[in-house]
């Protein structure tokens, strides 16, 4: 029976040429006697180009519903609201894709037809009976869109969402009797404007929530078959790898990515909408980790760093990841390692010997090395004795090192934001730093996490209001020690060992320097940082063996990132602060960096103090990104002029992310 369906794909020609390298795997893996690419007569071109075999064919989508008469109705349905203003396709395409899956069934000829989508690749072949019963099998995943529901209550009164799990699993084998029943039903009903299913199916739909896409083929499909006839299919869980385009390039996966994959995942997704971030590549086709770790192992680490969006989920833990698991499900507690995790215990006497060395020098740099090499002796006898080094050499030599207050806004992110205060406690001197957390109204529980923090451990301030990156550095500053030098860091980041001991060398280099950064593995347009690990713990490793002493470890810059920048107190009391014109964020940090160089300060960029950034999520999501962009950048030019901007674009500015 398994060869006695047609798989359908609906796909424009953008599409497919995306995606077309990838698409003799559909041939190969879907047992089904054709796989028929449905579009424009543009498809039909590609794919004569090419060359997937026999076995391809082509529909016109035109041939199936002509979708000048979808366009048609819908513009009609939205008149009022489109107020004579033209009808976006796109905005049609979205409905009418899936009307062309539903409408083909009033003309097929064989039991079943399996719709397939055209941006998912099978990772293994998917059998799509089971091998016992011979029943098909209905896929399921967890994804839950009410809007969806309220349509399908106004299709079919009483009917409702009758599973946890949902229906939508880039696929689904339709049941031709079925579905030709169900649309039957839908033209049946009195209470719906329209003749035919898909009129009264946009037209059930309020105008105003047209845009909202009310409408899933596959949910509604899925819950008519659980009420009219439950027993037509076997349930079967589906996990694919849905963030495919996350983490893969399509035209460089390989089949031995596939064959990694395909252990745990059906398939995987490259919708169009996604891309591979910089800190992403090379990281799940990575072979040394694809040795250590599964596909799903490794999803399930990347969904807790990167958790906004669609989450794949499993009925069962694995169990290697409760070891690897780095949150305290019971209370959420910080768990501070030893700051030698990655060092090894005699690494004070190369501090306290490069302190000997620089004593002739730099005062202040001996001081701060002087100081390492007392936090990172685990010996009690050596420590108090380099403490009492440490205090004799301050007396007799007058230093004058300020003290560095941590300041970072929390706006959700809860999870990056304990790990963040986690590698500040494990690999930062306490006697050296203060804390002061800003939280931007946040709505994921990261605020309540933080008041449950022992007291004392941070100055913690709470906005009733989200007042943006500027204006909250400028609030969380001004509640700093006003005898402390400012690291303004990114929620998102962890501070591996030695870190702050070498931006803090780097800010005392001279009487003229007014400030310092760092580097990372997001955003390394110098190529200091090694491109050879990818998991969060394991960059943590790999600072701790990167921040160590360099011959040649700054470089003078024009500009720095504010993902992590610390800034000599009084350099900053003579600047105005951040900027709140650059509200809601972008370019405020380059307006400091002007701002201190206007004041006669020297910017450095520290080589050997490395950071793990993870990079921003929420901010990646605003619809607005490039407009702010242009925006704040045609300010920092009105400011400024272009002299002092010169080499600052917006492609610089989005590739930056901070």
């Amino acid at each position: 029976m398994e060869e006695r369906y047609d798989t359908l794909i609906m796909i424009t020609p953008k599409d497919f040429d995306r995606l077309s390298d990838n698409y003799d795997r559909l041939l190969e893996l879907i047992p089904a006697k054709h796989v028929c690419f449905i579009g424009s007569y543009e498809v039909d071109d590609r794919l004569m180009v090419a060359g997937l075999g026999e076995r391809a064919g082509f529909i016109c989508e035109d041939d199936i519903l002509p979708f000048h008469d979808v366009y048609r109705c819908m513009a009609d349905h939205m008149s009022d609201i489109l107020g004579g203003q033209e009808l976006p396709r796109g905005m049609v395409g979205w409905y009418y894709q899936q009307f062309l899956k539903m409408q083909y069934a009033r003309n097929c000829k064989d039991s079943y037809y399996m719709v397939w989508d055209g941006d998912t690749i099978p990772c293994r072949r998917i059998e799509m009976f089971d091998a016992v019963s011979n029943k098909p099998y209905m896929d399921m995943k967890k994804e839950y869109h009410k809007e969806y529901f309220e349509t399908i209550e106004k299709l079919f009164p009483g009917m409702k969402k009758v599973s946890e799990k949902s229906f939508i699993a880039e696929h689904m084998l339709i049941h031709t009797e079925t579905m030709n029943q169900m649309l039957d039903e839908i033209e049946g009903n009195p209470e719906l404007p329209g003749r035919s299913f898909w009129e009264k199916i946009l037209r059930s739909i309020e105008p105003e929530h047209i845009k909202d896409t009310a409408f899933s083929e596959f949910e509604t499909y899925g819950t008519y078959v659980t009420y009219r006839c439950p027993q037509r299919y076997q349930i079967r869980r589906w996990h694919s790898f849905r963030l495919g385009a996350e983490f893969f390039h399509s035209d460089t996966i390989t089949e031995r990515d596939y064959e990694w994959l395909g252990r745990d995942f059906f398939a995987i997704s490259f919708e169009k909408n996604q891309y591979v971030r910089e800190d992403h590549d090379n990281l799940f086709n990575n072979p040394a980790y694809q040795e250590k770790l599964t596909a799903r192992q490794m999803l399930q680490i990347a969904q807790e760093e990167f958790g906004e969006g669609y989450l794949e989920e499993w009925e069962e833990e694995d169990p290697l990841l409760k070891q690897l698991k780095e949150i305290d499900v019971q209370g959420e507690k910080l768990c501070p390692e030893s700051p030698l995790k990655y060092l090894s215990e005699t690494i004070y006497t190369e501090y306290e010997r490069l302190g000997d060395k620089l004593a002739g020098i730099n005062k202040e740099q001996t001081y701060l090395c002087y100081e390492n090499a007392a936090f990172l002796c685990a010996d009690p006898e050596e420590k108090e004795r380099i403490i009492y080094k440490l205090q004799v050499f301050s007396r007799e030599n007058k230093v004058c090192v300020n003290p560095v207050a941590i300041i970072i806004l929390s706006y959700n992110c809860k999870y990056m934001m304990q790990r963040c205060l986690e590698s500040i406690y494990t690999n930062c001197d306490p006697a050296v730093y203060s804390l002061v957390v800003l939280d931007n109204a946040s709505t994921d529980g990261v605020t309540q996490w933080l008041k449950e923090q022992p007291e004392g451990s941070m100055t913690l301030l709470l906005s009733d209001e989200n007042m943006g990156f500027p204006a909250g550095c400028n609030a969380a500053a001004a509640y700093a020690p006003k005898n402390a030098d400012l690291l303004f860091l990114n929620n998102d980041t962890r501070i591996p060992a030695n870190a702050l001991f070498w931006l803090r060398m780097g800010l005392y280099t001279s009487s003229d320097t007014g400030a310092v950064g760092a580097v990372q593995n997001y955003y390394d347009p110098n190529g200091d940082v090694e491109k050879s690990v990818y998991l969060p713990e394991d960059w943590l490793q790999y600072g701790a063996k990167h921040n160590v002493y360099m011959e040649d470890s700054i470089r003078k810059v024009q500009i720095l990132n504010g993902f992590a920048m610390l800034i000599k107190r009084e350099a900053f009391d003579k600047t105005e602060g951040f900027d709140e014109a650059f509200t809601p964020g972008y370019l405020e940090d380059d307006d400091l960096s002007f701002q201190l160089r206007n004041k006669g300060y020297v910017l450095w960029q520290c080589k050997n103090a490395f950071i793990y950034h993870a990079g921003s999520q929420s901010f990646l999501k605003r619809s607005d990104l490039n407009e702010i962009g242009e925006r704040n950048l045609a300010y920092l030019q009105k400011k400024w002029g272009c002299g002092m901007t010169d080499g600052i674009d917006v492609e610089m500015l989005i590739n930056r992310r901070e």
